[in-house]
């Protein structure tokens, strides 16, 4: 219900592959499936080969969301799984209003209990 593109922002190649997977995705997965490109390792700006401008550009491209994350220091990572999850939901919540049938469950509601941790590296959903 929900895929998840990653790609290393210290590498090329990884970004350059997403089009594969995306191409892989159009061909094999279901038309409805949530999409959600993230660019990794945002806190080794350092080696940084792929600009947040053209993960965003990609994203734009395919109408994807685009968020950059570092699974080292946990930045934005919970933020893209409950954005992914909110997407689904909304998605399936709508198409439950659509069928009307009766007997149907009602609306799901997620909600996230987030430690307010702060970090140095800034990166944010677009």
């Amino acid at each position: 219900m929900g895929i998840m593109l990653v790609y290393d922002i210290t590498n090329e190649k990884s970004f350059d592959n997403i089009k594969n997977w995306i191409r892989n995705i159009e061909e094999h997965a279901s038309s409805d499936v949530e999409r959600m490109i993230l660019g990794n390792k945002c806190d080794m700006n350092d080696k940084r080969q792929v600009s947040k401008e053209r993960g965003e550009k990609l994203a734009i491209d395919y109408g994807i969301k685009f968020l950059e994350t570092s699974a080292k220091s946990s930045t934005n990572v919970e933020e893209a799984f409950f954005t992914l999850a909110r997407d689904i939901m909304t998605k399936l919540n709508r198409k439950m209003n659509d069928s009307n049938s009766s007997g149907a469950g009602g609306p799901v509601k997620i909600t996230e209990s987030r430690s307010k941790k702060t970090s140095f590296f800034r990166c944010s959903l677009l």
